[in-house]
């Protein structure tokens, strides 16, 4: 049996002793989106990857992890081997919804299971109605109020940040509505434009061209200022109605809690270096969202207020947990 020199002996515990997170230096990082092909996050996560990636001077492959609300792939992504080769998009239904309207299923918590390094993007959610309703806000909700049964509103499924939205509209301007669930986004906006449905909270890139086509009607969007796919429409926060409320969906990456914390400043430089070029910022407006500078404490301050926000939304509408 060969013997090892005297050199390799003295070596080997030392390389036997390497951290995990140096080992995997080398290796490629999976990024983990919850959303098929073609959404809204996919199409982040692909712009955002390749940036990091080669800042990182590592391969960064998208994957998509479909199934329950993208809590399927938030959870694989909690339970990844926290070695630096996992990092997830994260968007407020994973991260602060799910486990306060299905706690049964929602095998993980988002705020303490996860590392936050950067938001990517935010995009404005739009309520649109039937064509023949009220043009204006303040008439809408008139009509509303003489009418004995509410409006139905459709949104992606219940305790779906598009459900609260509307449920916020519901106790802030009191629009009489009654939530309709739907799976499939398409089938709401068919619905909508038909005139099957009332109204539906939708997210401004889905429902946008239907509006500028007067397909369906619009009386505001939920960003804080308005948006350049319809500037003319204007903000809930300028309504008297509603002033000051904004509520907006997002993407941000993290990385499993207990990776290494140099690993996760090292992504995070590098995202923000990327976030700072004017190309990957065109480009993310390009598809309608919004590129954000947001991370450290003060995206750690915004990811605990949102959860306090949509916890105390859950209990005004009195949203079951399933």
């Amino acid at each position: 049996m060969p013997r090892l020199s005297r050199r390799a002996a003295l070596a080997l515990p030392v390389l036997l002793a390497a951290p995990l997170a140096a080992r995997a230096q080398s290796r490629t990082i999976t990024l983990i989106c919850p959303f098929g092909p073609g959404t809204n996050v996919d199409q982040i996560a692909r712009l955002i990857a390749p940036e990091i990636g080669s800042r990182l001077e590592r391969q960064v492959v998208v994957e998509n992890v479909t199934g329950a609300g993208g809590t399927i792939a938030t959870e694989r992504a909690a339970r990844a081997t926290p070695d630096g080769t996992t990092l997830l998009i994260g968007v407020e239904s994973t991260i602060n919804v799910a486990q306060l309207v299905t706690p049964s299923t929602t095998r993980y918590d988002g705020l303490r299971d996860f590392a936050p390094i950067h938001m990517i993007a935010t995009l404005p959610l739009l309520l649109i109605g039937r064509p023949n309703l009220p043009a204006s806000f303040a008439h809408l909700i008139a009509d509303s109020a003489s009418r004995p049964a509410p409006f139905s509103f459709g949104s992606s499924g219940t305790g779906t940040s598009l459900h609260l939205f509307g449920e916020l509209l519901v106790q802030r301007a009191g629009l009489k509505m009654e939530h309709v669930p739907y799976r499939m986004g398409a089938q709401m906006l068919t619905d909508t434009m038909s005139g099957q449905l009332d109204l539906a909270i939708s997210t401004l890139t889905s429902s946008a061209p239907m509006v500028r086509d007067d397909k369906v009607r619009a009386w505001g969007v939920s960003s804080p200022s308005r948006h350049p796919f319809l500037p003319d429409m204007p903000t809930f926060a300028e309504q008297p109605q509603t002033a000051g409320m904004s509520m907006e969906v997002w993407q941000a990456l993290f990385a499993p809690a207990r990776t290494d914390p140099a690993f996760v400043a090292r992504v995070s430089a590098a995202a923000a270096a990327a976030m700072a070029t004017p190309e990957l910022q065109r480009r993310i407006r390009d598809i309608g969202q919004t590129p954000s500078t947001l991370t450290g404490d003060a995206l750690n301050t915004f990811l605990r207020e949102e959860s306090a926000r949509y916890e105390a939304l859950v209990k005004a509408a009195n949203i079951t947990p399933q």
